[in-house]
């Protein structure tokens, strides 16, 4: 059995049993780990840049599954098969998994499930997918090597209707506030409150960190 990160380990665990195709699939090991799980029978790899490209086929050869996880070398989702209905975009910046998703709708058309793990510009992920069909059905905060992830799967759905707290901390994250989630947080308003001790802050900078700090403190 692959071994994997627990990054990775958390987004198998949330995939479905389905076709899947991985934007970014770089050197495939979660493709690969979908497989040795049983959830995936089939599935494509994507990749768009040469040297992870030539990683990811000779990872999938030397495991014999190159004719049962495709390897593509593509621009995003722009190949995309129509039976493909889990897609994984995950250790992408939140504007590239929009820019992305953004180029060729019609690829989104047969998707039900979409997971990311976007390293930035979250709360703009969830926004621009519950306008195009889809609703959050589970989020998972982990910590790995001090970085902070938010692994979201939405599945699709007819409308969803989220608060800004919903789109900027996760409707279930914040409900659910686990450990992580708390830790996160606390260690930004611990953050906040030293910043406030310093000298000579504008007072529009000063204001604007309070407001965030009362809105954190809501949140934990």
């Amino acid at each position: 059995m692959i071994k994997l990160s627990l990054r990775l380990e958390t987004i198998l665990d949330m995939t479905p049993a389905s076709v899947v195709a991985d934007v970014g699939s770089d050197h495939g090991k979660l493709m690969i780990a979908l497989y040795e799980s049983g959830k995936v029978t089939h599935g494509y790899a994507v990749e768009n840049k040469k040297g992870p490209y030539n990683r990811l086929v000779k990872a999938l050869t030397q495991e014999k599954l190159e004719d049962i996880i495709v390897p593509l070398f593509s621009d995003g989702i722009s190949d995309l098969p129509s039976c493909v209905n889990t897609l994984i975009l995950a250790g992408l910046g939140g504007e590239t998994i929009i820019e992305i998703l953004k180029a060729h709708p019609r690829k989104l058309e047969k998707v039900t499930t979409i997971i990311v793990d976007a390293h930035s510009q979250v709360k703009e992920v969830r926004e621009y997918l519950s306008k195009i069909g889809f609703i959050i059905a589970d989020e998972r905060m982990i910590k790995e090597d001090e970085i902070y992830y938010e692994i979201i799967r939405f599945i699709r759905a007819d409308i969803a209707f989220y608060s800004e707290e919903d789109l900027t901390y996760g409707p279930i994250l914040r409900c659910n506030k686990n450990n992580v989630f708390k830790e996160k947080y606390i260690s930004r308003i611990n953050e906040i409150e030293r910043i406030l001790k310093k000298k000579n802050i504008p007072a529009s900078r000063l204001a604007e960190l309070q407001k965030e700090k009362e809105r954190l403190l809501g949140v934990v």
